[in-house]
């Protein structure tokens, strides 16, 4: 699924319409037919408010299809100077012609008007604006926008929430707040930005016509994927593997009082699929866990036991859980990124090792993926975690080209990026949002690397089944803890 900012939805438009010689009003009607077979058994009845765009053209279409499914439907126009699109108008006369429920609306007086008037109707369908609004509203929309969301407990938004920037995510002024929004052929860039989220309502992208050679040519290069995708992705496990055809990872985590990121990382890595773990240890955090960590080994980087032989043997070094700035972390990774084949997952304090040391930074290049959240983000970029928030992909993408990694920068709607390819994970929920998780995707990622997927597909498939794995324990919970998601990685996996 592409995700695509307003300039290139317009491309796709013009070019369909201009080069391969769809009309526009074919397009509309694809458009409604789409809205209308999914909302025509929901209720009978209707009211459509119409902009005087291409938008409310789709309303007045929708409202004629309903109407010729013998619902009631009444048509508000909505206009403060009757400039109409010449679409708009084709269909305006067609409307009139079947129906005289049609209502014309220019001022606030004439929204208080409609209050006895609405009350005899179930569902709203949202019409006003599509993805062109770029100007905050007059007193006029805002009043009617919040007259709509006050008046009705089900409102349907076509392509976007009239009032929601579809590029950046913002309220211009107001904005419907939808039950379901039916977009049109891709998701808009601002729907993923967490200001629109209250807005959006649960969101389905239908159909129209535009080809998909059209949609691949004007990409953004931002992506959601299905499960199909992943399923091509996950490599199938061998009949003739061992433990040796999957991979050994050498994890170094943990320090006085995080004890706990280190067993949920490392015990995330084997439940993952890895061949062999290793966890690599303050003295402290092997005593306290080597008896807990049944399938994993442990060694003690303060006596070094068998370090070297240990860095020598794995493929994929996972660094950073519960790490609390302890020297000898640093002087190890040091040693770890002279390594040049090796692959890393970095994650947590290690961030602060890359930070203060940048010839670390300079040797991933290539083959390391960072898992930082926003704040961890913030510091590595010296940014402000509202900067961050509100610009996730923009700074994701731009640390990820310039030092050449991927990075999974981490938050509802996860994005993933190798610098150029931008992809937004779909899976998890808010029972997820406690300590440990990030512990718990690091130790899956460096699994997945160890298996042989690369560094993009290893934190696409990551994210996807540690959401998954959250989703399949929060089933009949209020909320849930990082074990609990471990429980559930394998199961995951398989259903990927």
């Amino acid at each position: 699924m592409e995700v695509m900012s307003i300039n290139s939805c317009r491309e796709i438009d013009r070019y369909t319409i201009k080069e391969i010689g769809i009309p526009s009003l074919i397009l509309m009607e694809n458009a409604a037919k789409e809205v209308v077979d999914k909302i025509i058994n929901i209720r009978n009845n209707f009211v459509v408010f119409c902009g005087c765009g291409n938008n409310g053209g789709d309303g007045l279409v929708i409202a004629r299809k309903l109407i010729l499914e013998n619902k009631k439907v009444s048509v508000i126009i909505v206009s403060e100077d009757d400039k109409y699109s010449e679409e708009f108008l084709v269909n305006l006369n067609i409307l009139k012609k079947i129906t005289n429920e049609i209502i014309y609306i220019k001022s606030i007086e004439d929204i208080y008007n409609l209050g006895s008037f609405i009350q005899s109707y179930d569902i709203a369908i949202d019409c006003i604006f599509g993805i062109g609004l770029n100007r905050v509203l007059g007193e006029f929309y805002i009043k009617l926008i919040n007259f709509i969301n006050e008046s009705f407990k089900f409102i349907v938004s076509v392509d976007v929430p009239s009032g929601l920037n579809a590029n950046d995510g913002s309220i211009m002024g107001a904005s419907i707040k939808a039950n379901i929004t039916y977009t049109f052929e891709t998701i808009k860039r601002g729907f993923i930005e967490y200001e629109a989220l209250e807005y959006l309502g649960k969101i389905e992208v239908l159909k129209i016509g535009i080809p998909n050679f059209v949609k691949e040519k004007n990409s953004d290069r931002i992506y959601i994927l299905g499960k199909e995708d992943y399923k091509k992705m996950l490599k199938k496990r061998k009949i003739y593997g061992h433990k040796g055809s999957y991979g050994k990872v050498l994890v170094l985590a943990g320090s006085k009082g995080y004890s706990g990121a280190a067993y949920i990382c490392s015990e995330s890595c084997v439940r993952s699929g890895a061949g062999l773990t290793t966890l690599a240890t303050t003295k402290y955090v092997q005593d306290k866990l080597s008896s807990k960590l049944v399938e994993v080994m442990t060694i003690n980087i303060e006596e070094g036991d068998n370090l070297e032989e240990l860095i020598k043997k794995s493929n994929v070094f996972a660094i950073g859980p519960g790490i609390d700035n302890e020297e000898l972390y640093k002087d190890i990774f040091i040693k770890l990124v002279k390594y040049e084949e090796k692959k890393f997952v970095v994650d947590a304090g290690a961030f602060k090792l890359v930070k203060e040391n940048k010839e670390i930074l300079d040797k991933l290049k290539g083959r390391a993926i960072f898992t930082p959240h926003p704040g961890e983000m913030a510091r590595l970029m010296g940014e402000s975690i509202d900067y961050i928030e509100n610009n996730r992909i923009e700074v994701a993408k731009k640390f990820a080209k310039e030092n050449n990694i991927v990075v999974l920068l981490k938050g509802y709607k996860t994005i993933i990026t190798n610098g150029d390819d931008v992809y937004i994970n779909c899976t998890g929920n808010s029972k997820m949002a406690s300590g440990g998780m990030g512990d718990c995707l690091t130790g899956i990622i460096a699994a997945l690397l160890a298996q042989g997927h690369s560094l993009i597909e290893s934190a696409l498939l990551g994210a996807y089944a540690h959401g998954l794995a959250g989703e399949l324990a929060s089933e009949d919970k209020y909320s849930i803890i990082a074990s609990e998601v471990m429980e559930n990685i394998s199961k995951a996996l398989n259903y990927i």
